[in-house]
């Protein structure tokens, strides 16, 4: 009997010092970042920025992997799914914490199936709209599109932010105009672009430089303050519609649930040092992002707090899951 738990315990200590010897290499091999949302578009930029200075901290290649679709459940699924190593990650926006009120079905858990790393910034969204429309604000906007017919609005996912704020804005002001989901900003703005589609939320970066081109027109936003790139541009509250008051869209860094806490540390420690750095808040900053850390403590108590908020919007505008 002794014999036997002696090399039971033998077993189990060496299995665990194994296991320590893993965790203090790591990373040992490339890591992979999921981000659930097209190539081009901002959360991809905003990834990719981080990605190389995420590199350059572990010693190792960060890649990004773009998997879009199923409002980011496409993306989020193959993180919650992989092997909690540390070497498949989510990088991702507050449509993550929304989706569970806009779905009747999701293949994952947002809390149980997670490890948030860190919050790592907040950024805004510009509702911009066609040269042809006859508006330069939001209420003309709203008042042309009583009077037309034919208009439709886009957002880059169903149930996203864009999505849910269009809708709202929507029935606030008995328009019923429908709202095309995108697999992607890049193909939603082309749309706007071409006129196929009147207007739209979109992020910071995917517009800036169409507004400045005259391709499309910057209405109003949805942010805290004014955003540098487009000082012009009021925010929808300054224009009289004080409901969308709101703080803005996070993005996120998390690892599957039950990653061993060494590798979360590590994440986390580097994540956060990453924020700390001067020349990386002036290159998120360019990219029209502003840093904002948020510990994986604060950050869990964030979304859980998030996803309750979320629920309650739903339900207050009627939203059906679908």
């Amino acid at each position: 009997m002794n014999i036997v738990t002696t090399t039971r315990r033998g077993i189990l200590l060496a299995v665990a010092l194994l296991s320590m010897g893993a965790q203090a290499a790591y990373p040992d091999k490339p890591i992979k970042i999921v981000v659930p949302f097209a190539a081009g578009g901002g959360t991809d930029v905003w990834a990719r920025t981080f990605a190389l200075r995420l590199s350059a901290k572990l010693g190792q290649p960060v890649l990004v992997d773009n998997r879009p679709g199923a409002n980011t459940q496409l993306g989020a699924n193959t993180v919650a799914k992989a092997e909690p190593d540390g070497y498949t990650l989510l990088f991702t926006s507050g449509t993550h914490v929304q989706v569970p009120a806009l779905s009747v079905s999701i293949p994952y858990d947002v809390v149980r199936d997670f490890a948030p790393v860190g919050q790592l910034g907040t950024t805004g969204l510009v509702f911009v709209a066609h040269p042809s429309v006859k508006a330069n604000n939001m209420n003309e906007f709203i008042a042309e599109a009583k009077k037309s017919k034919n208009w439709a609005l886009g957002t880059y996912a169903s149930g996203s932010t864009g999505d849910v704020f269009s809708q709202s804005l929507l029935k606030d002001n008995g328009l019923n105009l429908p709202v095309v989901a995108y697999k992607g900003e890049s193909a939603a703005m082309t749309d706007v672009i071409g006129g196929q589609i009147q207007g739209g939320f979109f992020s910071i970066p995917t517009v800036k430089q169409q507004v400045k081109g005259g391709k499309v027109k910057a209405l109003g936003s949805l942010s805290t303050g004014q955003i540098p790139a487009l000082p012009e541009v009021k925010s929808l509250p300054e224009q009289g519609l004080t409901r969308y008051k709101w703080p803005g869209i996070w993005l996120g860094f998390f690892a599957p649930a039950k990653t061993p806490q060494p590798i979360l540390d590590r994440l986390s420690e580097a994540a956060h040092a990453i924020t700390q750095d001067p020349d990386f808040q002036r290159d998120w900053g360019d990219r029209d992002l502003v840093v904002h850390w948020r510990g994986p403590k604060e950050f869990s108590q964030d979304i859980r707090t998030d996803m309750k908020t979320w629920s309650d919007l739903v339900n207050t505008l009627g939203i059906k899951p679908q």
